[in-house]
């Protein structure tokens, strides 16, 4: 597909809100308060060391910039904290949520429909970028990480969390094209960054069972070389579930054990 046609799909898929099976899962089927909250509450337990990596402590005075915007929990925490919030995602369903969010929760800022690889801001307009797992799907990786640079104030930070190339379920998942990955990685040998629907699926699908129209995954190294141009970059790594190998383990007692070493996402926080 060319960007234009990745573009198109992506409007379509994620205009389902990411987090809606889980909502579903919980008995949401509203955009009600108590219904958010209800949401908000299990994802933030879901994924406890998240409000870690936000920094919600320095965003006091700070204009502060979301890429992707799912159901808004992230969205919600980052407005009762900034100066400004400005959201901005690709499809029409999660601007309405965090739109929704704003007003019912009494919170400055508002979401707009965009492309972070055209992002429709000024050079320098904000002091935080925010984005969790929207970048590997806009199909160039490299681009939308460059006008994350552009958009940041000097000194400002983002943070990005991507899809880790080497976690333990593309080893288990997807062996070949990890192997791959690696030789590209630390021999130098060619690679091809495309994915089967499979690989997609496993990571993102809709409620009748899509997968993501495009997905990337990237590994520490090679993050690392794409954002030189930031002053500063620090990489972690989080995330397992209970499947295979890890079936017989309870999820809260993996995070801290398997995440680390081969979790599902990267996490890099970068200095402008």
């Amino acid at each position: 597909m060319n960007q234009a046609e990745i573009d198109q799909q992506n409007r379509r898929f994620w205009d389902e809100l990411c987090g809606t099976q889980l909502a579903h899962s919980l008995g949401i089927t509203d955009f009600s308060a108590p219904s958010l909250e209800k949401f908000d509450r299990y994802y933030l337990a879901t994924y406890p060391y998240l409000t870690g990596y936000l920094q919600l402590d320095r965003l006091a005075g700070r204009d502060v910039l979301e890429i992707g915007l799912g159901y808004g929990t992230v969205s919600q925490l980052l407005a009762s904290r900034a100066k400004t919030y400005t959201g901005l995602d690709i499809a029409t369903g999660p601007v309405g949520v965090v739109n929704e969010r704003m007003s019912l929760f009494d919170l400055p800022g508002s979401a707009q429909r965009g492309s972070i690889l055209e992002a429709p801001f000024d050079s320098g307009s904000f002091d935080a970028v925010v984005t969790i797992g929207c970048l590997h799907h806009t199909g160039n990786l490299q681009r939308a990480l460059d006008e994350v640079h552009r958009v940041l104030r000097p000194g400002g930070f983002a943070l990005v969390m991507i899809y880790n190339a080497f976690s333990y379920r593309r080893w288990f998942t997807a062996t070949g094209a990890t192997w791959r990955t690696f030789a590209s990685d630390y021999l130098g040998a060619s690679a091809s960054d495309g994915t089967t629907e499979s690989d997609r699926a496993a990571y993102d699908r809709s409620s009748s069972g899509a997968a993501a129209p495009s997905t990337v995954f990237t590994s520490s190294r090679r993050l690392r070389k794409m954002c030189a141009h930031f002053s500063d970059v620090v990489i972690r790594k989080e995330n397992a579930e209970r499947e295979r190998p890890f079936r017989h383990f309870d999820r809260l007692t993996l995070l801290p054990v398997v995440g680390p070493l081969m979790g599902l996402d990267l996490y890099a926080t970068l200095k402008k």
